[in-house]
């Protein structure tokens, strides 16, 4: 009989350490893929930066002027014979408070659905844009 109580105790012990350890290996797991997840932000985060940074010296007066002048690109004025008059017509857009105007079913029905809440947090994606 204290064989078993001790083999019981032994078996509880064993299974609890044995949680415990999982845990704490899933715990540097996900803390790898963060890693993982955080380094490929700042890649991109660069990456982004410098295709900025060549849309905007290839859009810069400076570099057209010199392609053309590279290309001999014999650049004139249209004659009033080339140029067609079109008309802009502008739909009007509806406001932002009438596109979301909801019906007080699906205002019923939303009191049943849990509601997600996700904070973004500024202030560690802003450390990796600096």
């Amino acid at each position: 009989m204290k064989i078993s109580k001790v083999a019981l105790r032994c078996l509880v012990i064993t299974a609890v350490c044995l949680f415990y350890v999982n845990r704490q290996i899933e715990i540097v797991k996900l803390s790898y893929k963060l890693r993982d997840k955080e380094k490929m932000l700042s890649e991109i985060i660069d990456r982004n930066r410098v295709l900025l940074y060549n849309n905007n010296s290839l859009k810069a007066p400076q570099y057209l002027a010199g392609m053309i002048r590279q290309n001999e690109l014999n650049l004139s004025l249209p004659d009033t014979t080339s140029v067609a008059q079109i008309k802009i017509v502008r739909k009007k857009q509806p406001l932002l408070a009438q596109a979301t105007r909801t019906s007080w079913k699906t205002s019923f029905l939303d009191a049943f659905v849990p509601k997600a809440e996700a904070s973004l947090n500024l202030n560690r994606i802003e450390g990796f844009i600096r």
